[in-house]
């Protein structure tokens, strides 16, 4: 399930959105499991309604198919306390043609989102499902934010409330991606905090922060916001790494926003002291920045924005793994895996190595074991902090510098300027005359082993150490 997260409202990943089905008949109950677990949906069955409102007190579900007719409690019954009990959940009524004027009256009250009928068609009820799942998310987010607002009116001044929305809106107007994954960021951040027991004003104080945290992005030009960060040459990088600094100016001088501000201007240290803009290390990083960092760390991977290529949930989560003690904390890395946990439902079936913990063997199993860091796919990284020149390359590296010299020296005036040991340098490669043939053999060697171009320098950069 994803909480209250912003979707591509084209598509939905089935495995993260459980449906619980309710049914006296087991033949109906075998075939609805059957062909939703075929489409990837994590289903449950219950045969009573009784057990269905058993199983709601420990488990949460973003869809509910109930038949009709039912013994002792009817499909009705159920959903009428459904809705009572858990009004964030989308209900669904499963019913034969003889039927068909109940489950249109329960539509009418307001107690079903739609009916199904028996014998269903597949195409139909994959399309009904869509509708309904993605209306508990859309309920979800807006009970959320409706919650988080209401109590940010009753703590706080008007102009600061007024303050929060003008710079979202900016955000908004500048670029409406941004905001969306400011959202994202927002709510995950705001669960990781209340994993980790802060109290209540800084769990706002770090939604806040995670709604804002990307506002010093505002002056950027058209051409470096609709730029990923993995693509981004080394002039922009050094504009990109300001940003955080940027947003810490935006807000400083509003006295309620100071410890917002300085939670924004932190978000891309690393506990190691290689990220930005100060070099911070370990404690002198609040544990609000160091929140944001690590979620907007997830979203960014997921989003392709750290990489170049978009990353699974467990992908995402599986590299930052490799990162632990030195981008991120462990203690935290272990409340966000708990927290992010409803956006990888499969994560605890094809990983169970724990993470390595010098903690004696005594002490309780981490929350971090449920996935593991070592997967095959996830090779450590020696000074990563997923940036142009400050990581590692995602795919395989097919070629030494030993080779990489070897091959330069049989093009005419190609030559390789390694700054690798300058702070945020790159290894540069020079092709030459674009006049010659063999020369634009070289640099499509070189654009397809993942160098890439600067129009400004005429030159090739590898953006990985």
């Amino acid at each position: 399930m994803n909480d209250s997260i912003d979707h591509d409202l084209t598509t939905l990943t089935p495995s993260q959105h459980p449906v619980l089905c309710v049914d006296d008949e087991t033949n109906i109950l075998s075939s609805l499991k059957r062909m939703l677990s075929l489409e990837g949906y994590v289903v449950s069955t219950c045969q009573s309604g009784k057990e269905a409102l058993e199983l709601l007190k420990t488990s949460t579900f973003d869809l509910i198919i109930t038949d009709l007719r039912m013994p002792e409690m009817d499909g009705i019954a159920l959903l009428k306390e459904i809705k009572l009990l858990y009004p964030l959940m989308t209900r669904v009524m499963l019913t034969g043609n003889a039927d068909l004027e109940s489950a249109k009256a329960a539509i009418n009250d307001g107690e079903v989102y739609k009916y199904l009928s028996k014998p269903w068609d597949e195409q139909e009820t994959f399309a009904v499902i869509k509708d309904a799942i993605l209306l508990t998310l859309r309920q979800r987010e807006h009970h959320f934010l409706n919650e988080t607002v209401s109590t940010l009116e009753s703590r706080m001044h008007e102009y600061f409330i007024t303050t929060i929305k003008i710079f979202s809106n900016l955000m908004e107007i500048r670029a409406p991606k941004l905001l969306v994954h400011s959202k994202n960021v927002a709510y995950l951040s705001s669960q990781v905090a209340k994993r980790l027991g802060l109290s209540e004003e800084a769990v706002q104080e770090v939604y806040i922060s995670g709604l804002l945290h990307d506002i010093g992005k505002i002056g950027f030009s058209d051409r470096l916001l609709r730029t990923s960060c993995f693509d981004l040459p080394h002039s922009d990088f050094e504009l990109y790494s300001k940003h955080p600094s940027f947003g810490f100016a935006c807000l400083k001088s509003l006295d309620p926003m100071k410890n917002i501000a300085a939670n924004i201007r932190s978000h891309h240290e690393r506990i190691d002291g290689e990220g930005f803009p100060e070099g911070l290390k370990g404690t002198d990083i609040s544990q609000s920045a160091q929140i944001l960092g690590m979620v907007e760390t997830y979203f960014e991977l997921m989003e392709g924005e750290l990489t170049g290529t978009a990353m699974s949930s467990m992908q995402a989560i599986k590299s930052m793994y490799a990162q632990v003690d030195k981008a991120f904390d462990r203690t935290i890395l272990e409340a966000f895996l708990i927290a992010a946990k409803k956006m990888a439902l499969n994560l605890e079936q094809q990983i169970n190595t724990p993470i390595p913990n010098p903690a004696p063997e005594s002490a309780s199993l981490p929350a971090s074991a449920l996935i593991a860091p070592q997967a095959p796919e996830t090779a450590p990284v020696k000074k990563s902090s997923y940036r142009p020149g400050r990581g590692e390359d995602p795919a395989k590296k097919d070629f030494t510098f030993k080779i990489l010299s070897a091959l330069i020296n049989t093009y005419s005036g190609a030559k390789i300027d390694d700054r690798r040991d300058e702070k945020s340098g790159f290894l540069w490669v020079y092709s030459g005359s674009k006049r010659s043939d063999e020369n634009q053999k070289l640099d499509d060697w070189l654009k397809k082993n993942g160098f890439i171009y600067d129009g400004k320098l005429s030159g090739w950069y590898y953006p990985f150490d």
